[in-house]
């Protein structure tokens, strides 16, 4: 070898490995998360979603990690968009509004409605098969490299609400009775429902008359308490503190399982933060992970109430995450 060949060739081969270092070759994504940079929680914008926000990046930062202030803005599909750019590591949604986005065909089968109209109705995200069903089914939907945590049992399904007199009097007591309910009884909400939801009342036998909109729960229960018309609301819309009615004057009715064990009804939906997998670390998903033996349908629904009132999520965050020791 002549003078001088051995040291172009050692430089040629470290050449060559900076190389394969920069594109990553052998490291893979066992680097972690990039511990300088903030993660950046994502929020559709509602009061509930800014405060979920506020109470995961605020136990993450239990677990140590750097949270910036502001959630990024966005819908399901934006916030995926962005999370399989870098650009947020978390963002809370509700399971079958997500796995409508991802999946449409597996999101129309029928999920059963949580069964009651108290906050114990929360439990059907946690051992209901139809909530189960779906997280499996939201699981295998994700895009590669993101990941759903431990469900909440906070719950947003569409119930249908009648007068307990009127469920008495026609023997109903569940979905699979609702056509003995009266025809063409007004559905009074206080948004515009989505048609699937509907329909799936409708599958189930219910023969509903025209979607009338007005403005507060309160009044929505109170039609629905007279028997001339069906309230459609959900847990999370009548669990909050600011929320009242003509209790034990109606009731929600529930959804049975049809023989194949699956629930008649709208879907569920189930709270669950949705993150980029590489970004958070096992302890920080355990902090996250946290939050769902917490949370509950109706702290979810005051702390809403609190934010539509003007008050900080971020301070009602902090306030809830001190309570709850996270």
């Amino acid at each position: 070898m002549r003078r001088g060949a051995a040291p172009a060739i050692l430089s040629a081969v470290l050449v060559v490995v900076a190389v394969l270092a920069g594109c990553g070759i052998g490291g893979g994504d066992d680097a972690g998360p990039d511990e300088n940079r903030p993660l950046v929680m994502g929020a559709s914008g509602t009061p509930e979603s800014l405060v979920m926000a506020q109470i995961y990046a605020g136990a993450l930062r239990t677990a140590g990690a750097q949270v910036s202030v502001d959630p990024r803005i966005g819908g399901d599909t934006a916030q995926l968009d962005a999370m399989q750019r870098g650009d947020v590591e978390l963002f809370p949604a509700f399971t079958g509004r997500l796995l409508s986005e991802l999946a449409p065909s597996l999101a129309q089968a029928p999920v059963s409605p949580a069964p009651s109209t108290q906050p114990a109705a929360e439990g059907a995200a946690a051992g209901d098969p139809d909530s189960d069903i779906l997280y499996v089914d939201l699981n295998h939907s994700l895009p590669q490299g993101v990941s759903v945590g431990d469900a909440t049992p906070v719950s947003a399904t569409p119930q249908l609400f009648v007068a307990t007199s009127l469920a008495t009097t026609a023997g109903v007591n569940n979905l699979s009775g609702c056509a003995r309910l009266p025809a063409d009884l007004p559905v009074v909400t206080t948004g515009e429902p989505d048609p699937t939801t509907l329909q799936s009342f409708a599958d189930a036998g219910c023969r509903m008359g025209p979607v009338q909109q007005v403005a507060d729960v309160h009044t929505v229960l109170e039609r629905a308490a007279t028997g001339a018309a069906l309230g459609l609301l959900t847990p999370l819309q009548i669990g909050g503190d600011s929320a009242s009615g003509p209790t034990g004057l109606v009731e929600a009715l529930p959804a049975p399982a049809d023989s194949a064990g699956r629930g008649v009804g709208p879907q569920s939906e189930t709270l669950v933060p949705v993150y980029r997998t590489a970004a958070l670390t096992r302890d920080q998903v355990k902090a996250v992970n946290r939050v769902a033996g917490e949370i509950t349908t109706a702290d979810l629904a005051t702390l809403a109430g609190k934010v539509r009132a003007g008050a900080n999520p971020s301070d009602l965050a902090a306030d809830w995450l001190n309570e709850h020791q996270i």
